[in-house]
């Protein structure tokens, strides 16, 4: 392997990721992230899309605060030195690896700082969990890059009375004999612009055309809006607190009276029994029911459309490209994306596709 003297994290190395494919990126290309697929890291690295930042996300700052800790853990245990390094393979230098460490022994170690619920899972479940079948790939990536033939795989959440679960990962030869041609030709994909057929449960409806300026106008008077419904939900509040004030003082006159009627004002007191607290109910008197009486009984899905509006950024009239031939290097000519040979769905259902709530390590 080539070693790439970069300092992980840094302007220098994030544009020496995207140039490539990392380790990180493999269990994307094989269909095995929950969180991505390979349509969403193609529109990414060429543009079409913005990676999501997850900088802030709480369990990548606790990951990346204790990955030191969690590699001296391991270097204790083993009796050996991490050198976190930056490496290209040889054979295909676009295969790129921002390696945890690389023992005494040239063995790639992947470490992790899993939240608890992770922890819990592969402590019970081993080789088969959701996190060890991910990261099994990138350790996989990570073998090829580093010619090593063994390499370890460590979820160690640094808590206190819990122990880190390591595992020694072997080479799989005929993966990654499927895994490199994977890789390279995404690789051309990205650096041709050929997108990869989307997937229409997951991946980003993007228009295009004359769809681009049909959706610009849509958006445009959707936000304005709800901008206006939003100054008027805070009108109506204003007016619904005044009669709930002007409401307990009628109440207050009438005394033990139930019913007023004076001045085009009626005010009718009475009371209502509560609503049954079916969960609680069912649990006392069917603790054991199984999950599959109760959708016997549960009533068909609907469909719903969420909408949320954001903030954009203000894009001069002569940029909005109206076919996709953006995203060109300057001073060249436009490179046209070519569609693959599908007819993409236009769904008017939108699914919500949100990633499990604890992600598992951190990226």
């Amino acid at each position: 392997m080539l070693i790439i003297n970069l300092s992980q994290r840094s302007p220098e190395w994030l544009a020496w990721r995207a140039q490539g494919v990392t380790a990180s990126e493999a269990a994307i290309l094989v269909g095995r992230s929950p969180y991505k697929t390979t349509w969403r890291l193609w529109a990414e690295k060429t543009g079409l899309c913005a990676p999501d930042d997850l900088s802030n996300h709480p369990l990548v700052q606790r990951g990346l605060a204790l990955e030191d800790m969690a590699r001296q853990g391991f270097e204790a245990r083993h009796a050996t030195l991490l050198l976190p390094v930056c490496a290209e393979f040889d054979d295909h230098p676009v295969l790129r690896c921002s390696f945890d460490g690389i023992s005494d022994q040239g063995e790639p170690v992947e470490l992790k700082v899993p939240a608890p619920g992770t922890w819990d899972d592969i402590a019970a479940h081993g080789t088969t969990a959701k996190a060890y079948q991910l990261y099994w790939v990138q350790v996989q990536f990570q073998m090829l890059v580093a010619g090593a033939e063994r390499g370890w795989l460590v979820f160690d959440p640094q808590r206190a009375g819990v122990s880190a679960l390591e595992f020694e990962i072997v080479r799989d030869a005929a993966f990654l004999s499927e895994l490199v041609p994977t890789c390279l030709a995404f690789h051309e994909a990205v650096r041709n612009q050929k997108e990869p057929i989307p997937d229409p449960t997951r991946d980003l409806f993007v228009p295009v055309g004359e769809d681009q300026l049909r959706w610009t106008a849509l958006a445009t008077k959707y936000r304005d809006a709800e901008t206006i419904v939003r100054r008027m939900e805070d009108e109506l509040k204003a007016f619904k607190s005044q009669m709930a004030d002007a409401q307990a003082g009628l109440v207050d006159l009438m005394g033990e009276f139930l019913l007023a009627d004076r001045k085009g004002v009626r005010v009718l007191r009475y009371r209502q029994m509560g609503s049954v607290d079916y969960p609680a109910l069912l649990a006392e008197v069917a603790p054991d029911l199984a999950p599959a009486m109760l959708n016997a009984h549960r009533r068909g899905f609907s469909d719903r459309v969420k909408v949320t509006a954001k903030a954009v950024k203000t894009v001069q009239a002569d940029t909005i490209p109206t076919a996709r031939t953006q995203r060109q290097t300057p001073g060249t000519r436009p490179v046209k994306i070519e569609r693959a040979e599908t007819q993409r769905t236009r769904a008017a259902v939108a699914v919500d596709t949100t990633a499990e709530p604890e992600p598992f390590g951190y990226f």
